[in-house]
């Protein structure tokens, strides 16, 4: 059965570097590349595929079902070829989707065309990758040249220098572009995914993104939330403190058009005016960078935006690439401080009210709702300024939708949350946002029943989702003794007694969801004293591969500590810093990965082995 052809995944220990924890919830899973792929191309997946049942150490059971898995793959991408299909998952989803080569492509350079957010710059080849080698050259001169400057002049720091200088050179690659299908809307429009993780600016917009965030925060109140189950958590708390009323409305909206569409001399334009109005406020947060320092590593960034795509190299000169982690907290300066402040001074002067946002998405409570019109006015006139973007779709009710939730109350008042399904496009889809095919398919069942439990504040609700839970895992082959005994663990976690025939039972459900939301308050309140400490210690966490022999790493360690200091001109600037060398995390390939074509050749995105 499915639940024991995926274990075989623990004797691959295919080793996934591209996990930082810092940041793992920024960007969606089409932006994450493991490094296993990263100096193979995509003729190179087929080797790796058909290698996968003759790794070292593994096991004969193992081995058969890594046969199985391998003869799936094979046959999956044999009858896409023969077919002439393609297949991606969905932009907000993890379902996969099948599609005509060649309709696909047309319509992603219909897109290229009418958006007018690129620039062709030249075609390339693999041929020929002079022309991409030296773009991604002019990129690294470009960023080393300022920052050295910068350095010079002493308006940034010996750390920040470190900290936002372009890695290793044989490391780099230059940014790429491929396209994924948003299945939510009717006529399934394309969703451009640009991979920027090891790019040349991708440390300088890393820094950046702390920046930005940090400084946004501080002054709107913004909080950032991890998933949905932190928004519904964070509303208990709002009911908790008396502040739902009747009267209590909740707005929500995406930014992801205007991510793609601004104006860059409008963003600059609208980080200068915040700069302006609350620097003084800032100093702390800024680590002492002046307003012109700032601005210039923002623009910087935005004028390299340079990319490859279908053997052409790409200039973008609108928007920010969805793959950078300045581009988000950039727009929402950009939103909220492009024309008017009112809006933030008004969020300002409502401490009590939810204000925050996951990714792309905003979520706000509001009693004697004003703010809509604010915010719809910024929309309107940043629309104005760039007629490219579209009006600024904003959700205000006593019932929204965000993310997989339903959230409202009713005329009394009270709290309801729910999971929220679109059948067309969800159908029986595993809950993939537990990373399938990752981890052991019991924890992941699991996870999903406390989701639901955590989210679904009423009973009905969540049964219907368990329901839903359990099809979903049968429809993809899944046995039902398996999923009985998971949902036994389950509630047995939380002292709980159920017997196998839990469906004819009656449950505690509010005792089970009372104490899920007691074990998340208390995750929270842990992650909080480890991230002070870390804050207290000065501690930069360096990861490395787990199979290294003990001693190699630390070796690693005294050498790169010995070569800051000889780098630095202020000797004694680390010796308040803590450098951890930890194993890193392995997770295995996810089949998205073994599937989909989506990266140009390698040449194209690398600079020429002498440089």
């Amino acid at each position: 059965m499915v639940e024991h052809i995926m274990k075989f995944i623990k004797d691959l220990q295919i080793k996934d570097d591209s996990i930082d924890t810092s940041n793992d919830n920024e960007l969606s899973h089409h932006h994450h590349v493991p490094s296993v792929l990263g100096d193979l191309d995509w003729n190179d997946i087929t080797d790796m595929i058909r290698n996968m049942d003759s790794h070292t150490g593994m096991s004969d059971n193992a081995r058969q079902e890594a046969q199985q898995h391998k003869q799936t793959i094979l046959s999956i991408q044999s009858n896409l070829a023969k077919e002439k299909r393609i297949m991606r998952a969905s932009y907000k989803g993890y379902s996969f989707h099948t599609y005509s080569a060649k309709r696909f492509q047309r319509k992603a350079s219909n897109y290229m065309k009418t958006t007018g957010i690129y620039k062709m710059i030249n075609e390339v080849d693999r041929t020929n990758p002079e022309v991409s080698q030296q773009c991604l050259s002019n990129i690294i001169k470009d960023v080393e040249m300022t920052l050295n400057t910068l350095l010079g002049s002493k308006f940034i720091t010996d750390p920040q220098y470190l900290l936002m200088l372009p890695q290793q050179r044989s490391t780099i690659r230059l940014n790429y572009l491929h396209f994924v299908p948003d299945t939510r809307k009717d006529h399934k429009p394309l969703q451009p995914i640009i991979i920027c993780k090891n790019g040349p600016t991708w440390n300088l917009t890393l820094y950046l993104s702390n920046m930005l965030w940090s400084m946004f925060n501080q002054i709107t109140g913004c909080r950032k939330f991890s998933s949905g189950d932190d928004i519904v958590y964070t509303l208990e708390q709002y009911v908790k403190d008396g502040y739902l009323l009747r009267t209590t409305q909740f707005g929500t909206f995406n930014i992801n058009e205007i991510t793609l569409t601004f104006s860059h001399e409008m963003a600059i334009k609208a980080l200068e005016t915040f700069l302006d109005l609350y620097g003084s406020q800032l100093q702390t947060t800024t680590e002492g960078l002046i307003n012109e320092t700032i601005l210039q590593l923002v623009r910087l960034v935005l004028r390299n935006q340079f990319f490859i795509y279908e053997n052409k190299l790409y200039q973008q000169v609108y928007g920010s690439a969805s793959g950078s982690l300045m581009t988000i907290p950039l727009v929402y300066i950009y939103l909220f401080f492009g024309q008017s402040s009112s809006l933030v001074q008004t969020l300002m002067n409502k401490k009590k009210e939810v204000f925050g946002r996951y990714r792309d998405e905003f979520i706000l409570t509001w009693n004697n709702w004003t703010g809509k019109h604010q915010l719809l006015s910024n929309g309107f006139i940043i629309n104005q300024q760039h007629p490219k973007i579209s009006s600024l779709p904003i959700s205000i009710g006593t019932t929204i939708r965000l993310l997989d939730l339903e959230l409202g109350h009713n005329h009394n008042g009270c709290l309801l949350t729910k999971i929220y399904r679109v059948t067309k496009t969800d159908g029986f889809e595993i809950p993939n946002k537990f990373d399938y095919g990752t981890s052991e398919p019991s924890t992941l069942l699991k996870l999903a029943l406390r989701h639901a439990v955590q989210c679904c504040s009423h009973e009905e609700n969540f049964l219907g989702e368990r329901v839903r839970i359990e099809l979903s895992h049968l429809v993809h082959g899944f046995s039902a003794d398996f999923i009985d005994k998971c949902i036994a663990e389950f509630y047995n976690e939380f002292g709980i007694k159920n017997n196998r025939d839990h469906r004819n039972k009656n449950i505690p459900y509010d005792i089970l969801r009372r104490k899920i939301l007691d074990n998340y308050e208390q995750q929270l309140i842990l992650m909080e004293e480890q991230k002070q400490q870390q804050r207290q210690q000065n501690t930069i966490r360096v990861l490395y591969p787990s199979d290294w022999d003990a001693q190699v790493p630390i070796n690693i360690k005294n050498d790169f500590i010995n070569i800051l200091k000889s780098c630095s001109t202020n000797q004694n600037v680390f010796d308040n810093m803590k450098f951890e060398f930890v194993p890193r995390p392995q997770t295995p390939l996810p089949i998205n990965d073994y599937l989909v074509d989506k990266r140009p050749p390698l040449c194209l995105l690398t600079l020429p082995n002498d440089a």
